[in-house]
């Protein structure tokens, strides 16, 4: 199991220690964590030193993997901009005169779930932009369409009419608890025509739950999707610019509950 984090938070002095503790003491556990300074890589303008004082920390761990944020508008953002952001990311290193600071993919935001060809056209040249070379690390490509509806995930030629054979990972479901625990949503994503190591599910506004309730939480999102995150706090736009209370625990169970 594999966490995937939106690691939105601005580091400020020690704002990113649960990660670092994380991952020290779960070396088993692989972190693939998004930046994001600006929206994106910041083209244009120079991110915050504290950026570029952070980022190279996360190289220090073998288990964490960096991507660089980079948003679509679902396809509405001209593909000229889009390749611009894959370039800045790629360009960091040289730029800022640091190799640390090589992230390993890009995560592309707000990606459309209903296939198009036209859409798929784009999408298929920004993920070539990743794959080509080698300006990346791990060459890693991630989507977030957010939600795919149970009749695409349950779909016997999703293969055929989405945009999953273009990517490492999709995030196919990003919502609240509540809405996961839908019989309709529920009962999909264990049994998506995927396989789970291409998947991730993110929810958040989780309620107060117990240590063992988590667990059992953590194994059931594990029937559909080989990566996620959990959180509890529930105040829209602010769900990944902090770690939760949960985080510490969220990472235990999905190392196996380990105490």
């Amino acid at each position: 199991m594999s966490i995937l984090l939106p690691l939105y938070i601005y580091p400020s002095a020690g704002a990113w220690n649960p990660l670092y503790t994380a991952a020290a003491e779960h070396p088993d556990i692989s972190f693939t964590v998004i930046i994001n300074p600006c929206s994106g890589p910041c083209r244009g303008s120079r991110p915050d030193q504290v950026y570029l004082n952070e980022i190279p920390k996360l190289k220090s761990f073998g288990n964490i993997r960096t991507l660089g944020y980079v948003a679509t508008n679902y396809t509405s953002k001209a593909i000229d901009d889009v390749l611009a952001d894959v370039n800045a990311w790629a360009d960091w290193p040289k730029v800022f005169n640091n190799t640390k600071l090589k992230t390993d993919g890009v995560f592309f935001d707000e990606t459309p779930s209903v296939y198009d060809l036209a859409a798929y056209r784009y999408l298929e040249k920004a993920s070539r932009a990743v794959k080509n070379g080698t300006r990346f690390r791990d060459r890693f490509v991630v989507h977030n369409p957010g939600f795919l509806a149970p009749s695409i995930i349950s779909d016997k030629q999703l293969l055929q009419h989405s945009y999953i054979n273009l990517t490492d990972i999709t995030v196919v479901f990003e919502e609240t608890f509540d809405k996961f625990l839908l019989r309709e949503n529920f009962d999909a994503l264990q049994h998506s025509k995927v396989r789970r190591s291409k998947l991730a599910i993110i929810l958040h506004s989780l309620p107060d739950l117990s240590k063992r309730v988590l667990d059992y939480v953590v194994e059931q999102v594990q029937e559909g999707a080989e990566w996620l995150f959990l959180t509890d706090v529930k105040v829209k736009d602010e769900y990944y610019h902090t770690f939760s209370p949960i985080f510490e625990d969220v990472v235990r169970s999905v190392d196996g509950g380990a105490e």
